[in-house]
């Protein structure tokens, strides 16, 4: 992965997009917790990464008012350990798209190979309105008739970006190996480059939730009013939302029908939409993951490949382990899991199991000899 993004730059970007640290009193964050953030690597371009701290925010937010009952080590929440590092990681990790697998064709010529233009995107809001940049890429004059287009124009913001694009770099079909992706953004004064190995989904399903978030709000499903949020200014419509209604707007997704109704607008932007659902289950389980595990250990290898990451801390300093009073590794640990919680039940002896014969699995349709 190359990173042709200034460094100085782009730590200016951070410093304006957290208002003046105006944010500090709205999370409850000490100035020396903010400043650490600031110092640590920016992974990506401020819209991006204010919409998945607006996530992070959400659904594992700071919560000091356990601090008496519980302890301080209950109060931090996702933003500390820089839990959107671990979610915009892991998006851009979750697939590698391989050059000889990549074709100029489409879907319907059969010849079992990837369009290229399934991964090439831009959106161009520099001389209209995100709403008419979304229309033209989609190719469409008017939305279906569940559609408010006016609502959708009103809300519908992707904050200050103006110009996002993604394309190949040096596509070379008749080789193989993983292809390389150029991603630009640019915002009024600045311009992000960089190339990456990975097809940068995190930063692709960030323009999906303003957009989804703009439709939630038309449909007057918002149960607080929407306001410009200082501590996530570098994000759109998503990051305006209260954080009840960002999770109320996610769920959408997953069990309100947005993915549907908003099928032609987000097929330039996500081919299977479908895909979408899965995104949105996979924010809230990824913040377990991240959150409760010894990620934020790691330090600044904590965007590394694992087998590169590094522990930077002691263990027993982690977070995550101060937390939940784990002690590490110990034999006989795992056999007494279910004296973690009162009232967990016994693991069933293994003659009361009922368990099938066939354990190849339920994903093998033909086969399954191996």
């Amino acid at each position: 992965m190359t990173d042709d993004t200034n460094a100085s730059t782009t730590r200016r970007g951070v410093m304006k997009g957290v208002g003046g640290l105006a944010a500090l009193s709205m999370s409850g964050a000490t100035i020396s917790d903010a400043q650490a953030a600031i110092d640590g690597a920016v992974p990506t371009d401020p819209h991006t990464r204010d919409t998945y701290r607006a996530i992070v925010d959400a659904i594992v937010p700071r919560t000091p008012e356990l601090e008496d009952e519980l302890g301080p080590e209950h109060v931090p929440g996702g933003l500390d350990v820089e839990l959107e590092k671990f979610l915009i990681w892991d998006f851009n990790h979750f697939q590698e798209i391989r050059s000889e697998m990549v074709a100029d064709g489409d879907l319907l010529s059969g010849d079992q190979k990837m369009p290229r233009d399934m991964f090439e995107f831009d959106l161009d809001a520099t001389d209209t309105d995100a709403l008419d940049a979304l229309m033209d890429l989609a190719d469409l004059d008017l939305l279906d008739d569940d559609l408010d287009e006016q609502a959708l124009q009103n809300h519908l913001t992707f904050g200050p970006v103006n110009r996002y694009k993604v394309n190949f770099e040096n596509l070379d079909t008749s080789t193989k190996g993983a292809a390389r992706f150029e991603r630009f953004v640019k915002t009024d004064d600045e311009e992000y480059h960089r190339v990456l190995q990975n097809y940068p989904y995190a930063s692709m399903f960030t323009f999906v939730f303003d957009l989804v978030a703009a439709e939630f709000l038309a449909k007057g499903n918002n149960e607080d009013d929407p306001a410009a949020n200082e501590e996530f200014p570098g994000g759109g419509t998503f990051t305006r939302l209260s954080r009840e209604d960002r999770l109320r707007c996610l769920w959408t997704i997953v069990d309100g029908g947005a993915v549907d109704r908003l099928d032609d607008l987000l097929s330039p932007m996500v081919t299977d939409v479908g895909i979408l659902k899965y995104v949105v289950m996979a924010c809230n389980g990824l913040h377990g993951f991240g959150y409760y595990t010894e990620w934020s250990g790691y330090g600044e290898t904590k965007t590394n490949t694992p087998n590169e990451r590094v522990m930077q801390v002691d263990e027993s300093e982690v977070q995550s382990r101060q937390q939940s009073g784990y002690p590490g590794p110990a034999d006989g640990y795992a056999a007494d899991w279910r004296h973690a919680v009162d009232g967990g039940f016994d693991d069933p002896d293994v003659e009361d199991l009922d368990l099938s014969g066939d354990l190849t699995g339920d994903d093998v349709v033909v086969g399954g000899d191996n």
